[in-house]
């Protein structure tokens, strides 16, 4: 009764994009159809450079909308400023505005040059009382170091001060933050008994941003923001040391190290740890995910509990420019004890052993460039009272493993380096400073109330290059084929 229409009904025939019929014979039968390779390969070609001319314009695009959404913002600000009334205590203070704080010291009080980088509600108090000021301030002072930067009430403000000395250069060194890294986002770290103030950003886990500070397991460093958790977290750890190899140990005034090497491909999570700690204490510190390419030399104080960390330094297993050093960090609970100086001889002695001269990554912070100053200078000093006989500056590297800049800017620096018609340059060491370093010496050698650490014993170092293990592994993998 009822016709049902085939289920392919089409009238007019699909279009051909490709011939089945190899050339030179057309429609004959029983020949194999060719696969569309010329086309496919065009379209292989051009897709790729569409993609990237898209992305690139798409890029353009991000970046003009951020410039011009950066000068509208940049605007507001100048606008806010400009119409802001000292006065005025009910509105808050517009970011970006300059003005001077009273810094407290420890005799005295000093009114310094600040600038304001944030706001927040004040936390002294649930309610604000009728007329008074409601806001706390997250203030920059001009000339200084950000770990200097702090929040503080509004009574600690000064719309008036002394003349304010603005250097552009310190300017310029800080624009490379935005306006989420120069704010501290952690206060305070704690680490075993002791508790520290940070001092920078740190890219935390977004988790763990509602908590101003957070708790370190003092073995295996993992970070909790609650300390249930890291109750519940230390009754399951076993670790009682870095997880690496041990390859110094020695007993110092009223302390004792060791020193444990640590591969960054191996115990990734460990050294991505270090990194997050290194970040709240160095500003330059760039951290990177990815800690495979390099090497953490891990200082430990040696307890009855186990080996707690002191300080690190990292290295890079493979480096161009034969950097010894690529971030060294000492916490500041343990610092004016030796640690900086001891990590510092630690790195040249690993290079001594390697037969080449290394100097440190650039750029140093400023407490890091004072401790390699410091250690340049007593190390050069030493060098040359102990040689009776003239020395060159090419021997100097090669019994120091410092390059040859670092050697003379010390050498400059110690004005001992003079230079003769004659004789052309020259190095005359005054026996005053050979006085005063053996002196020096002595004292710190003479300590006994308190910890201190001298520099590396060569003796007491069991080490082995890193290229030297991996020549050993290749060797050993010929052998057993």
């Amino acid at each position: 009764l009822f016709h049902t229409p085939p289920l392919h009904t089409h009238t007019h025939p699909a279009p051909v994009l490709f011939s089945r019929c190899p050339v030179g014979s057309p429609g004959q039968a029983g020949t194999p159809p060719t696969p569309p390779l010329v086309a496919g390969r065009a379209r292989e070609r051009t897709m790729p450079r569409a993609k990237k001319l898209k992305r690139k314009q798409s890029q353009k695009q991000k970046g003009v909308q951020k410039k011009s959404n950066k000068k509208k913002k940049q605007d507001e600000v100048k606008k806010e400023i400009k119409e802001y009334d000292p006065k005025d205590k009910t509105k808050p203070i517009p970011l970006e505005y300059e003005l001077w704080a009273e810094k407290k010291g420890a005799s005295l009080n000093v009114i310094h040059p600040c600038k304001i980088f944030q706001r927040r509600p004040r936390t002294d108090v649930t309610e604000v009382p009728q007329g008074e000021h409601g806001w706390e301030y997250y203030i920059h002072y001009d000339g200084e170091d950000r770990r200097m930067d702090q929040w503080v009430p509004y009574t600690q403000l000064r719309f008036t001060g002394p003349k304010k000395k603005t250097d552009k250069k310190e300017d310029d060194h800080h624009d490379h933050h935005d306006d989420v890294t120069r704010v501290r986002n952690v206060h305070e770290i704690q680490i075993g008994e002791y508790i520290m103030p940070t001092w920078y950003f740190a890219p935390f886990p977004v988790e763990y941003s509602k908590f101003s500070k957070l708790l370190f397991c003092e073995f295996c460093l993992d970070y909790f923001g609650n300390k249930s958790d890291l109750a519940r977290h230390s009754r399951k750890c076993r670790w009682t040391h870095p997880p690496g190899n041990e390859i110094y140990r020695s007993k110092e005034t009223n302390i004792n190290v060791a020193m444990f090497e640590v591969d960054g491909k191996k115990e990734e999570k460990y050294t991505q740890n270090v990194c997050y700690i290194a970040k709240l204490f160095l500003e330059h510190k760039t951290l990177s995910y990815n800690t495979h390419p390099f090497l953490f030399y891990i200082l430990c104080e040696v307890t009855p509990r186990g080996c707690v960390m002191v300080g690190y330094f990292s290295k890079e297993k493979f480096s161009e420019h034969n950097y010894n050093l690529a971030c060294i960090c000492t916490l500041p609970c343990h610092q004016k004890k030796g640690f900086g100086k001891f990590l510092i001889s630690m790195s040249y002695e690993l290079s001594k052993i390697e037969g080449r001269t290394g100097s440190p990554e650039t750029p140093i912070s400023d407490l890091g460039l004072k401790a390699y100053n410091s250690y340049w200078k007593s190390k050069l000093i030493q060098v040359l009272s102990e040689r009776k006989e003239p020395v060159t500056i090419n021997e100097i590297c090669k019994i120091t493993s410092m390059t040859m800049e670092n050697v003379t800017q010390t050498l400059k620096a110690l004005d001992i380096l003079h230079y003769d018609n004659r004789e052309g340059h020259h190095i005359s060491i005054p026996e005053s400073m050979i006085k005063l370093y053996r002196e020096k010496k002595a004292r710190l050698e003479a300590i006994r109330d308190t910890v201190y650490v001298r520099p590396v014993d060569p003796k007491k170092l069991r080490w082995f290059p890193f290229h030297a293990h991996e020549m050993y592994k290749r060797d050993r993998k010929k052998g057993e084929t």
